[in-house]
Protein backbone atom coordinates (compact mmCIF):
# COMPACT_ATOMS: atom_id res chain seq x y z
CA UNK A 1 0.00 0.00 0.00
CA UNK A 2 1.07 3.60 -0.62
CA UNK A 3 2.33 5.40 2.46
CA UNK A 4 0.02 8.23 3.56
CA UNK A 5 2.59 10.97 2.86
CA UNK A 6 2.28 10.30 -0.88
CA UNK A 7 -1.48 10.56 -1.00
CA UNK A 8 -3.06 13.64 -2.63
CA UNK A 9 -4.49 16.11 -0.10
CA UNK A 10 -7.88 16.23 -1.80
CA UNK A 11 -9.85 14.75 -4.71
CA UNK A 12 -12.11 16.98 -6.84
CA UNK A 13 -12.29 14.96 -10.09
CA UNK A 14 -12.87 11.25 -10.76
CA UNK A 15 -13.17 9.38 -14.06
CA UNK A 16 -15.92 6.78 -13.82
CA UNK A 17 -15.37 3.50 -15.66
CA UNK A 18 -17.11 0.19 -16.22
CA UNK A 19 -14.38 -2.31 -16.92
CA UNK A 20 -12.19 -0.74 -19.61
CA UNK A 21 -14.92 1.62 -20.84
CA UNK A 22 -14.98 5.23 -19.67
CA UNK A 23 -18.52 6.25 -18.73
CA UNK A 24 -18.18 9.83 -17.53
CA UNK A 25 -16.54 12.34 -15.21
CA UNK A 26 -17.56 13.15 -11.65
CA UNK A 27 -16.49 16.52 -10.24
CA UNK A 28 -17.08 18.35 -6.97
CA UNK A 29 -17.09 22.12 -6.66
CA UNK A 30 -20.08 24.04 -5.36
CA UNK A 31 -22.12 20.95 -6.33
CA UNK A 32 -21.47 17.38 -7.40
CA UNK A 33 -21.71 17.00 -11.16
CA UNK A 34 -21.62 13.80 -13.20
CA UNK A 35 -21.05 14.30 -16.91
CA UNK A 36 -21.51 11.26 -19.20
CA UNK A 37 -18.88 11.13 -21.94
CA UNK A 38 -20.67 8.52 -24.08
CA UNK A 39 -24.28 7.47 -24.68
CA UNK A 40 -23.98 3.68 -25.02
CA UNK A 41 -23.78 2.77 -21.33
CA UNK A 42 -25.57 4.24 -18.32
CA UNK A 43 -23.98 4.68 -14.93
CA UNK A 44 -27.15 3.70 -13.07
CA UNK A 45 -30.64 2.33 -13.58
CA UNK A 46 -31.82 5.68 -12.21
CA UNK A 47 -29.72 7.84 -14.57
CA UNK A 48 -30.77 6.90 -18.10
CA UNK A 49 -31.04 10.10 -20.09
CA UNK A 50 -30.80 9.41 -23.81
CA UNK A 51 -28.50 12.39 -24.39
CA UNK A 52 -25.30 13.63 -22.77
CA UNK A 53 -26.94 16.07 -20.39
CA UNK A 54 -25.16 15.91 -17.06
CA UNK A 55 -26.51 15.38 -13.54
CA UNK A 56 -25.89 18.00 -10.84
CA UNK A 57 -26.70 17.48 -7.17
CA UNK A 58 -26.04 19.18 -3.86
CA UNK A 59 -25.19 15.79 -2.37
CA UNK A 60 -23.24 12.96 -3.97
CA UNK A 61 -25.47 11.04 -6.39
CA UNK A 62 -26.99 7.86 -4.85
CA UNK A 63 -25.24 5.48 -7.27
CA UNK A 64 -21.86 6.78 -6.08
CA UNK A 65 -22.70 7.19 -2.39
CA UNK A 66 -24.29 3.75 -1.93
CA UNK A 67 -20.96 2.00 -1.31
CA UNK A 68 -19.40 4.63 0.94
CA UNK A 69 -18.49 3.44 4.44
CA UNK A 70 -20.35 4.59 7.52
CA UNK A 71 -19.69 4.36 11.22
CA UNK A 72 -16.58 2.45 12.29
CA UNK A 73 -14.84 2.10 8.91
CA UNK A 74 -15.37 5.73 7.93
CA UNK A 75 -14.03 6.97 11.28
CA UNK A 76 -11.04 4.63 11.07
CA UNK A 77 -10.03 5.78 7.57
CA UNK A 78 -10.60 9.45 8.38
CA UNK A 79 -8.50 9.26 11.55
CA UNK A 80 -5.66 7.39 9.82
CA UNK A 81 -5.44 9.98 7.02
CA UNK A 82 -6.31 13.12 8.98
CA UNK A 83 -2.72 14.48 8.81
CA UNK A 84 -2.42 13.94 5.07
CA UNK A 85 -5.77 14.46 3.35
CA UNK A 86 -9.26 15.90 3.54
CA UNK A 87 -11.27 12.68 3.65
CA UNK A 88 -14.72 13.45 2.26
CA UNK A 89 -17.11 11.50 0.03
CA UNK A 90 -15.02 12.13 -3.09
CA UNK A 91 -11.86 10.93 -1.36
CA UNK A 92 -13.54 7.76 -0.13
CA UNK A 93 -14.86 7.12 -3.63
CA UNK A 94 -11.37 7.49 -5.07
CA UNK A 95 -10.07 5.05 -2.46
CA UNK A 96 -12.53 2.45 -3.77
CA UNK A 97 -10.77 2.45 -7.11
CA UNK A 98 -11.78 -0.80 -8.80
CA UNK A 99 -12.69 -2.59 -5.55
CA UNK A 100 -16.22 -1.23 -5.04
CA UNK A 101 -19.26 -3.48 -5.15
CA UNK A 102 -20.80 -3.53 -8.64
CA UNK A 103 -19.70 -2.49 -12.12
CA UNK A 104 -18.25 0.93 -11.46
CA UNK A 105 -14.57 1.78 -11.03
CA UNK A 106 -13.11 5.14 -10.09
CA UNK A 107 -9.87 6.50 -11.58
CA UNK A 108 -8.22 9.58 -10.08
CA UNK A 109 -4.81 10.99 -9.23
CA UNK A 110 -4.80 8.64 -6.27
CA UNK A 111 -2.85 5.51 -7.23
CA UNK A 112 -2.56 2.74 -4.67
CA UNK A 113 -0.25 -0.23 -4.86
CA UNK A 114 -1.78 -3.65 -4.41
CA UNK A 115 -1.56 -5.21 -0.96
CA UNK A 116 -0.61 -8.85 -0.72
CA UNK A 117 -3.64 -11.06 -0.28
CA UNK A 118 -4.24 -13.53 2.51
CA UNK A 119 -5.80 -16.93 1.94
CA UNK A 120 -9.17 -17.98 3.28
CA UNK A 121 -7.57 -20.90 5.10
CA UNK A 122 -5.19 -18.55 6.92
CA UNK A 123 -8.14 -16.47 8.09
CA UNK A 124 -10.28 -19.37 9.26
CA UNK A 125 -7.46 -21.19 11.08
CA UNK A 126 -5.66 -18.16 12.49
CA UNK A 127 -4.19 -18.76 15.94
CA UNK A 128 -2.31 -16.06 17.83
CA UNK A 129 -2.52 -14.04 21.02
CA UNK A 130 -2.87 -10.97 18.80
CA UNK A 131 -6.41 -10.70 17.31
CA UNK A 132 -6.63 -11.12 13.54
CA UNK A 133 -9.16 -8.43 12.64
CA UNK A 134 -7.10 -5.38 13.74
CA UNK A 135 -4.20 -6.71 11.67
CA UNK A 136 -6.41 -7.05 8.60
CA UNK A 137 -7.85 -3.60 9.16
CA UNK A 138 -4.42 -2.00 9.37
CA UNK A 139 -3.22 -3.82 6.26
CA UNK A 140 -6.20 -3.11 4.01
CA UNK A 141 -7.78 0.12 5.30
CA UNK A 142 -6.86 2.15 2.20
CA UNK A 143 -9.01 -0.19 0.10
CA UNK A 144 -11.63 -0.73 2.76
CA UNK A 145 -14.37 1.68 1.69
CA UNK A 146 -17.25 -0.75 2.12
CA UNK A 147 -20.82 0.36 2.80
CA UNK A 148 -22.27 -0.17 6.24
CA UNK A 149 -21.37 0.63 9.83
CA UNK A 150 -20.24 -2.82 11.00
CA UNK A 151 -16.44 -3.33 11.27
CA UNK A 152 -15.42 -5.11 8.06
CA UNK A 153 -12.53 -5.55 5.66
CA UNK A 154 -12.52 -6.22 1.92
CA UNK A 155 -9.91 -8.71 0.73
CA UNK A 156 -9.33 -8.76 -3.05
CA UNK A 157 -7.87 -11.89 -4.52
CA UNK A 158 -4.50 -11.80 -6.27
CA UNK A 159 -2.77 -14.05 -8.80
CA UNK A 160 -1.56 -16.13 -5.85
CA UNK A 161 -5.12 -17.11 -4.97
CA UNK A 162 -7.00 -17.34 -8.24
CA UNK A 163 -9.13 -20.16 -6.86
CA UNK A 164 -10.30 -17.86 -4.06
CA UNK A 165 -13.11 -15.36 -4.54
CA UNK A 166 -12.95 -11.79 -3.28
CA UNK A 167 -13.90 -11.84 0.39
CA UNK A 168 -15.47 -9.57 2.97
CA UNK A 169 -14.38 -10.21 6.56
CA UNK A 170 -16.47 -8.99 9.51
CA UNK A 171 -15.86 -8.91 13.23
CA UNK A 172 -17.85 -7.80 16.30
CA UNK A 173 -17.51 -5.62 19.37
CA UNK A 174 -18.50 -5.89 23.03
CA UNK A 175 -21.96 -4.39 22.46
CA UNK A 176 -22.90 -7.12 19.99
CA UNK A 177 -21.14 -10.28 21.17
CA UNK A 178 -20.73 -13.20 18.78
CA UNK A 179 -22.31 -11.28 15.92
CA UNK A 180 -20.13 -13.46 13.70
CA UNK A 181 -21.93 -16.61 14.87
CA UNK A 182 -25.27 -14.85 14.63
CA UNK A 183 -24.79 -13.84 10.98
CA UNK A 184 -23.36 -17.23 10.02
CA UNK A 185 -26.41 -19.01 11.48
CA UNK A 186 -28.88 -16.65 9.80
CA UNK A 187 -27.18 -16.91 6.42
CA UNK A 188 -27.03 -20.69 6.63
CA UNK A 189 -30.69 -20.76 7.63
CA UNK A 190 -31.39 -18.75 4.46
CA UNK A 191 -29.47 -21.34 2.47
CA UNK A 192 -31.49 -24.13 4.10
CA UNK A 193 -34.64 -22.28 3.01
CA UNK A 194 -33.44 -22.31 -0.61
CA UNK A 195 -32.66 -18.57 -0.85
CA UNK A 196 -29.13 -19.13 -2.25
CA UNK A 197 -27.05 -16.64 -0.25
CA UNK A 198 -23.34 -16.26 -1.04
CA UNK A 199 -20.99 -18.76 0.56
CA UNK A 200 -20.07 -17.90 4.15
CA UNK A 201 -17.48 -19.10 6.66
CA UNK A 202 -16.91 -18.85 10.41
CA UNK A 203 -13.38 -18.81 11.80
CA UNK A 204 -12.35 -21.45 14.32
CA UNK A 205 -11.80 -18.71 16.90
CA UNK A 206 -15.28 -17.25 16.17
CA UNK A 207 -13.53 -13.88 15.83
CA UNK A 208 -14.47 -13.32 12.19
CA UNK A 209 -17.25 -14.10 9.74
CA UNK A 210 -16.32 -14.30 6.06
CA UNK A 211 -18.63 -13.92 3.06
CA UNK A 212 -17.76 -14.29 -0.62
CA UNK A 213 -18.57 -11.33 -2.84
CA UNK A 214 -21.40 -12.06 -5.24
CA UNK A 215 -21.03 -9.14 -7.68
CA UNK A 216 -18.25 -10.97 -9.51
CA UNK A 217 -18.84 -14.25 -11.32
CA UNK A 218 -16.54 -16.59 -13.20
CA UNK A 219 -17.51 -17.23 -16.82
CA UNK A 220 -15.25 -19.80 -18.48
CA UNK A 221 -12.32 -18.67 -16.35
CA UNK A 222 -12.96 -14.98 -16.96
CA UNK A 223 -14.18 -12.65 -14.24
CA UNK A 224 -17.41 -10.83 -15.09
CA UNK A 225 -18.72 -8.07 -12.85
CA UNK A 226 -22.42 -7.51 -12.33
CA UNK A 227 -24.09 -4.17 -11.78
CA UNK A 228 -25.36 -3.61 -8.26
CA UNK A 229 -27.75 -1.01 -6.85
CA UNK A 230 -29.30 -1.11 -3.40
CA UNK A 231 -32.75 0.28 -2.77
CA UNK A 232 -31.58 3.59 -1.33
CA UNK A 233 -30.22 4.22 -4.80
CA UNK A 234 -33.15 2.72 -6.70
CA UNK A 235 -35.64 4.76 -4.67
CA UNK A 236 -33.42 7.87 -5.03
CA UNK A 237 -33.08 8.37 -1.30
CA UNK A 238 -30.85 11.20 -0.01
CA UNK A 239 -27.31 10.53 1.13
CA UNK A 240 -28.26 10.53 4.83
CA UNK A 241 -27.80 7.79 7.48
CA UNK A 242 -31.52 7.71 8.32
CA UNK A 243 -32.66 7.39 4.70
CA UNK A 244 -32.20 3.61 4.66
CA UNK A 245 -34.83 3.33 7.41
CA UNK A 246 -37.50 5.32 5.56
CA UNK A 247 -39.89 3.26 3.49
CA UNK A 248 -41.83 0.03 3.56
CA UNK A 249 -41.52 -3.58 2.50
CA UNK A 250 -44.52 -3.05 0.23
CA UNK A 251 -42.47 -0.40 -1.61
CA UNK A 252 -39.63 -2.90 -2.02
CA UNK A 253 -41.99 -5.28 -3.79
CA UNK A 254 -43.46 -2.57 -6.03
CA UNK A 255 -40.01 -1.20 -6.95
CA UNK A 256 -38.78 -4.71 -7.74
CA UNK A 257 -41.72 -5.16 -10.11
CA UNK A 258 -41.07 -1.75 -11.68
CA UNK A 259 -37.38 -2.36 -12.40
CA UNK A 260 -37.45 -6.06 -13.31
CA UNK A 261 -40.96 -6.47 -14.77
CA UNK A 262 -40.68 -10.05 -13.54
CA UNK A 263 -43.16 -11.90 -11.35
CA UNK A 264 -40.44 -14.38 -10.41
CA UNK A 265 -38.15 -11.61 -9.13
CA UNK A 266 -41.03 -10.09 -7.13
CA UNK A 267 -41.68 -13.52 -5.64
CA UNK A 268 -37.99 -13.79 -4.71
CA UNK A 269 -38.10 -10.41 -2.96
CA UNK A 270 -41.23 -11.53 -1.12
CA UNK A 271 -39.37 -14.60 0.10
CA UNK A 272 -36.56 -12.40 1.44
CA UNK A 273 -39.03 -10.21 3.32
CA UNK A 274 -40.79 -13.24 4.82
CA UNK A 275 -37.46 -14.76 5.87
CA UNK A 276 -36.24 -11.56 7.55
CA UNK A 277 -39.50 -11.27 9.49
CA UNK A 278 -39.38 -14.90 10.60
CA UNK A 279 -35.70 -14.88 11.56
CA UNK A 280 -36.17 -11.72 13.62
CA UNK A 281 -33.95 -9.33 11.67
CA UNK A 282 -34.83 -5.81 12.80
CA UNK A 283 -32.14 -4.26 10.62
CA UNK A 284 -33.40 -5.33 7.18
CA UNK A 285 -33.26 -1.79 5.79
CA UNK A 286 -33.15 -0.47 2.23
CA UNK A 287 -29.39 -0.92 1.83
CA UNK A 288 -29.71 -4.62 2.68
CA UNK A 289 -31.80 -5.33 -0.43
CA UNK A 290 -30.48 -4.79 -3.95
CA UNK A 291 -30.89 -5.48 -7.64
CA UNK A 292 -28.12 -6.72 -9.90
CA UNK A 293 -27.81 -6.61 -13.66
CA UNK A 294 -25.63 -7.56 -16.58
CA UNK A 295 -23.27 -4.86 -17.96
CA UNK A 296 -25.74 -4.05 -20.77
CA UNK A 297 -28.59 -3.72 -18.20
CA UNK A 298 -30.76 -6.10 -20.26
CA UNK A 299 -31.10 -8.63 -17.42
CA UNK A 300 -32.09 -7.21 -14.04
CA UNK A 301 -32.58 -9.49 -11.05
CA UNK A 302 -32.77 -9.52 -7.25
CA UNK A 303 -29.39 -9.98 -5.58
CA UNK A 304 -28.71 -12.88 -3.20
CA UNK A 305 -29.66 -12.20 0.44
CA UNK A 306 -26.93 -10.68 2.62
CA UNK A 307 -26.30 -8.90 5.96
CA UNK A 308 -28.88 -10.96 7.85
CA UNK A 309 -28.74 -11.17 11.64
CA UNK A 310 -31.17 -11.99 14.44
CA UNK A 311 -31.25 -8.59 16.15
CA UNK A 312 -33.91 -9.43 18.75
CA UNK A 313 -31.37 -11.13 21.01
CA UNK A 314 -29.50 -7.88 21.70
CA UNK A 315 -30.92 -5.77 24.54
CA UNK A 316 -29.47 -2.53 23.18
CA UNK A 317 -31.53 -2.76 19.97
CA UNK A 318 -35.28 -2.18 19.92
CA UNK A 319 -37.58 -5.03 18.91
CA UNK A 320 -39.02 -3.33 15.84
CA UNK A 321 -38.38 -3.69 12.12
CA UNK A 322 -36.22 -1.38 10.05
CA UNK A 323 -39.00 -0.59 7.57
CA UNK A 324 -42.77 -0.42 7.81
CA UNK A 325 -45.09 -3.26 6.87
CA UNK A 326 -48.84 -2.55 6.86
CA UNK A 327 -47.98 0.95 8.16
CA UNK A 328 -46.23 -0.37 11.27
CA UNK A 329 -42.71 -1.32 12.33
CA UNK A 330 -43.99 -4.03 14.66
CA UNK A 331 -43.00 -7.49 13.42
CA UNK A 332 -45.98 -8.88 11.47
CA UNK A 333 -47.98 -12.04 11.94
CA UNK A 334 -48.77 -14.45 9.12
CA UNK A 335 -51.99 -12.64 8.18
CA UNK A 336 -50.14 -9.40 7.48
CA UNK A 337 -47.48 -11.18 5.44
CA UNK A 338 -50.24 -12.71 3.33
CA UNK A 339 -51.79 -9.30 2.81
CA UNK A 340 -48.68 -7.73 1.24
CA UNK A 341 -48.45 -10.60 -1.28
CA UNK A 342 -51.07 -8.85 -3.42
CA UNK A 343 -51.16 -5.46 -5.10
CA UNK A 344 -52.66 -3.88 -8.21
CA UNK A 345 -49.67 -5.00 -10.27
CA UNK A 346 -48.73 -8.44 -8.86
CA UNK A 347 -49.97 -11.37 -6.79
CA UNK A 348 -47.86 -14.03 -5.06
CA UNK A 349 -50.20 -16.98 -5.49
CA UNK A 350 -48.28 -19.38 -3.24
CA UNK A 351 -47.67 -16.87 -0.45
CA UNK A 352 -49.06 -19.08 2.31
CA UNK A 353 -46.96 -22.04 1.20
CA UNK A 354 -43.86 -19.81 1.15
CA UNK A 355 -44.47 -18.67 4.74
CA UNK A 356 -45.28 -22.15 6.08
CA UNK A 357 -42.37 -23.87 4.35
CA UNK A 358 -39.90 -21.18 5.38
CA UNK A 359 -40.98 -21.28 9.03
CA UNK A 360 -40.63 -25.06 9.06
CA UNK A 361 -37.24 -24.95 7.31
CA UNK A 362 -35.81 -22.42 9.78
CA UNK A 363 -36.89 -24.60 12.71
CA UNK A 364 -35.44 -27.71 11.06
CA UNK A 365 -32.14 -25.94 10.42
CA UNK A 366 -31.93 -24.78 14.04
CA UNK A 367 -32.43 -28.36 15.25
CA UNK A 368 -29.60 -29.59 12.99
CA UNK A 369 -27.14 -26.70 13.39
CA UNK A 370 -24.05 -27.08 15.54
CA UNK A 371 -23.08 -23.43 15.14
CA UNK A 372 -26.29 -22.08 16.69
CA UNK A 373 -25.25 -23.69 19.98
CA UNK A 374 -22.08 -21.53 20.04
CA UNK A 375 -24.22 -18.50 20.98
CA UNK A 376 -26.16 -19.19 24.15
CA UNK A 377 -29.86 -18.45 23.76
CA UNK A 378 -29.70 -17.82 19.98
CA UNK A 379 -31.68 -20.90 19.01
CA UNK A 380 -34.46 -20.23 21.52
CA UNK A 381 -34.66 -16.55 20.55
CA UNK A 382 -35.01 -17.31 16.83
CA UNK A 383 -37.57 -20.04 17.52
CA UNK A 384 -39.58 -17.53 19.54
CA UNK A 385 -39.43 -15.08 16.63
CA UNK A 386 -40.72 -17.70 14.19
CA UNK A 387 -43.55 -18.70 16.52
CA UNK A 388 -44.58 -15.09 17.06
CA UNK A 389 -44.85 -14.36 13.34
CA UNK A 390 -46.79 -17.56 12.72
CA UNK A 391 -49.33 -16.63 15.40
CA UNK A 392 -52.65 -15.36 14.06
CA UNK A 393 -53.39 -13.41 17.24
CA UNK A 394 -50.25 -11.29 17.48
CA UNK A 395 -51.15 -7.69 18.40
CA UNK A 396 -49.88 -4.88 16.19
CA UNK A 397 -49.79 -1.17 16.98
CA UNK A 398 -48.51 1.75 14.90
CA UNK A 399 -44.91 2.52 15.79
CA UNK A 400 -42.54 5.40 15.24
CA UNK A 401 -38.88 4.40 15.35
CA UNK A 402 -36.79 6.52 17.68
CA UNK A 403 -34.45 4.02 19.33
CA UNK A 404 -31.02 2.80 18.56
CA UNK A 405 -30.27 0.82 15.43
CA UNK A 406 -27.58 -1.78 14.98
CA UNK A 407 -24.04 -0.30 15.15
CA UNK A 408 -25.15 3.33 15.45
Amino acid sequence: MMIPEKLPSKIDKIDVYSGEQALGILTHGSVYHYQPTQSQRYVSLTMTKKNLDGYSSGALHPIFSQNLPEGFNRRYISEKLARYARVNDMYLLALQGEQGIGLLAYHSELNLSEAESISLDEILRYKSKEPLFPRLLEKYYLRNTLAGVQPKVSLPRTNRTLEQKDLIVKSFDEEFPLLTVNEFVCMEAARYCGLNPPKVYLSESLEVFVVERFDKIDDAGKEVRMGYEDFTTLLKKPNHPDAKYSGSYETLLKATHLYTNSHEEVRKMYQYIVFNCLIGNGDAHLKNFALQYTPDMNHIFVSPPFDITHTLIYDTIDNKMALKLANSKVFPDKAHLLRIAESKTFKIRDAEAIIDQMAESIQMYLRDSDEVMLFRGLRESIEKSVSRVMSSTYSRKPYRHDKKRKYE
